[in-house]
């Protein structure tokens, strides 16, 4: 499984704006929206729910990473959208240091496997410092699909 398979360009946003955990999954969630993955009357929805998975155990990895997720009868396919926080956003990590790089699936509730099988190439990440350095500062959405072609 490539994370690749998963991810389009208009599923990136480069500079997110959202200061907290709740306005940043708002704003990413607006992706799945805009690329059509889930219907724009069940954004709150949808955002309700990764929020409440966030309660029962939040999603910030370590090395600045986080993966906000969700298995929703809302979402029509196996999604992935990636956001990066210029400041980083307090996700809860594992080492205390804020989320630059945000990883957000939206699954539909029958791909259990494919869900955890995604979760877990993204986790392969935080053993990439490098890379992870890397795309925490690209200027293009490009770049990081080059980056990530990588790996």
């Amino acid at each position: 499984m490539k994370i690749l398979e998963y991810l389009t360009p208009e599923r990136v946003k480069l500079h997110l704006t959202g200061e907290t955990k709740k306005e940043i999954i708002k704003e990413m969630a607006q992706l799945f929206v805009e690329s059509g993955v889930l219907d724009s009357e069940d954004l709150e929805e949808f955002v309700k729910e990764i929020n409440e998975r966030e309660k029962l155990t939040p999603t910030g990895m370590q090395d600045g990473i986080a993966i906000p997720h969700a298995r929703t009868p809302f979402v029509k396919k196996l999604s992935l959208a990636l956001g990066i926080s210029n400041k980083g956003v307090d996700f809860e990590s594992m080492d205390g240091e804020p989320s630059k790089l945000i990883f957000m699936i939206a699954a539909p509730e029958e791909t259990k496997k494919e869900h955890l099988d995604l979760l877990a190439e993204i986790s392969k990440l935080t053993y990439e410092e490098e890379l992870i350095e890397q795309m925490e500062n690209v200027d293009t959405i490009e770049e990081i699909f080059e980056k990530l072609k990588n790996i």
